[in-house]
């Protein structure tokens, strides 16, 4: 049997207009996965990092093993960041927090491991999923940048674009 949906079903969202304003309007616009990918090759590239093989952790400088996390800021918002996926549990020595602003600015937050776990008793990270038992270790946030101020190691202003 045929269907016709409503045309506003299959109209993608606009970009918020903000983006076109600095470098990273192409980012924002792609897929979760893609994207994710990105963040590591950049954040690789700024600290000067090698690529890991490993499925735990994205990169390895001075013999330690960091994951990374990246985002650009949330829908809706001026300074709100969403950061999926923080899995304890996986092998690694910090985990990077890299937040992309609408003006090209990209800071990046080092927290040692010890300190992801003190986030998740804090209630900062927060369970992503319940699964069917409750017991998933995959954690995630939303939010400003704020709770890792402490952990903010560099800034700086992209001007590709």
């Amino acid at each position: 049997m045929e269907m016709k949906i409503p045309e506003s079903y299959l109209i993608a969202e606009e970009v918020d207009p903000r983006w076109y304003k600095g470098p990273f309007l192409n980012i924002k616009a792609m897929g979760a996965k893609q994207k994710g990918k990105r963040f590591e090759q950049i954040v690789r590239f700024l600290m000067n990092g090698e690529k890991t093989k490993s499925s735990d952790n994205d990169m390895i400088l001075d013999n330690n093993l960091f994951e990374i996390k990246g985002s650009t800021v949330t829908r809706g918002t001026d300074e709100c960041f969403s950061f999926l996926q923080i899995r304890p549990n996986q092998e690694y020595d910090y985990l990077i927090l890299s937040s992309f602003h609408f003006d090209g600015l990209i800071e990046l937050f080092k927290i040692p491991k010890n300190d992801v776990y003190k986030l998740i008793s804090g209630k900062i990270f927060k369970k992503q999923h319940e699964g069917k038992n409750g017991k998933s270790e995959t954690y995630c946030y939303n939010g400003t940048m704020e709770p890792f101020s402490q952990y903010k190691f560099m800034e700086r202003k992209i001007v590709n674009g």
